[in-house]
């Protein structure tokens, strides 16, 4: 996340979830070999505004995996969906606005459009019920979807999740990312904020701005240096145009809450001790969920699936052979 205040433009690019880009630099020779990767297949939805781009991968009990952002593509979830995979289905979309999943204008970048794409995705896998992932702003999104479309979800997983507002959280995350932060990565985002610097390259700035703050994300900051050498310019990559659907977000808060405290779903929710999104989001969303499991992961920061990626994939599948 990019604090708020501190940008030059006229919109705050809501940046919650810096995910993992599943770039991961080579191993050394001596390191053993990663599994290999379960295949995936590819599938489109045409949509009003846009055309919806997904991946399947892995059979059985179907889970939507929502990334963070917003602005991010669903492929970099794609070491959360792998470990779905091994059990169930994991569907991964590119959400509206990211990847390849782009409107002709960017004001049909929305929560309301995104709630429906999924909605309408849910219909067209002839699916009844599947169980909702979300990590960061894909948490947030999930939630929302849940209080909007309750019989839609069979469970509900909250990896790392933002909560019920940004601005309930937003300042503290942002001061807890500020001190993470090294004097030089200060300094650096000092200078990508400038109107002039900004303005001369956006998609560079916005980059570089990114490349500052990723490794405060970090238990082990070290974890952070691949990021770092995976991140590319492109809206593909990272669409800052999506961050206008913070305030959308935050509109809907009160509606939101209601409708989620009347919910009695299954619900797991993890999140890292050391994660800059402050503890209290998780245990606020555990009290707000009734039938919610709240597991707190040790030595981790925003990013599980690389920091602590056993005890994540353990309390993930438990969850969802006992959901199934």
């Amino acid at each position: 996340m990019i604090p708020s205040g501190e940008t030059p433009r006229t919109f705050r690019p809501a940046s919650l979830l810096l995910l993992g880009l599943g770039l991961l630099a080579q191993p050394p020779a001596s390191a053993p070999k990663p599994p290999v990767p379960i295949p995936g297949a590819s599938g489109t939805l045409v949509r009003p505004d846009l055309v919806l781009h997904y991946r399947t991968l892995g059979q059985g009990e179907p889970v939507l995996v929502l990334t963070g952002g917003p602005g991010f593509p669903g492929g970099l979830m794609e070491p959360v969906a792998q470990m779905i995979a091994k059990k169930g289905r994991a569907i991964l979309p590119d959400p509206r606005g990211s990847g390849r999943s782009m409107p002709k204008e960017d004001a049909a970048i929305t929560v309301e459009g995104s709630l429906s794409d999924f909605e309408a995705l849910r219909n067209e896998l002839g699916l009844k019920q599947w169980t909702v992932l979300g990590c960061s702003w894909g948490g947030m999104l999930a939630l929302d979807y849940a209080a909007k479309f309750p019989g839609s979800l069979k469970a509900l997983v909250l990896l790392d999740s933002g909560g019920t507002s940004w601005a309930s959280f937003g300042q503290a995350f942002g001061d807890n990312i500020t001190c993470r932060m090294t004097a030089e990565e200060r300094a650096a985002r000092r200078f990508w904020y400038q109107k002039e610097e900004y303005a001369r390259n956006p998609q560079r700035a916005e980059l570089e701005l990114l490349r500052c703050i990723l490794p405060a994300y970090f238990y082990d900051r070290s974890k952070a240096l691949p990021f770092l050498a995976g991140l590319k310019e492109g809206k593909e990559s990272y669409n800052p145009a999506a961050g206008r659907m913070d305030a959308e977000y935050d509109k809907g808060e009160g509606a939101r809450i209601e409708a989620l405290a009347k919910m009695r779903l299954p619900a797991l929710i993890l999140h890292g001790r050391q994660d800059p999104l402050p503890e209290a989001v998780a245990m606020d969303l555990n009290r707000l969920l009734r039938g919610s499991r709240l597991i707190l992961l040790d030595r981790c920061g925003h990013l599980a699936w690389l920091e602590q990626p056993d005890a994540l994939e353990k309390a993930l599948l438990e969850f969802l052979e006992e959901v199934k």
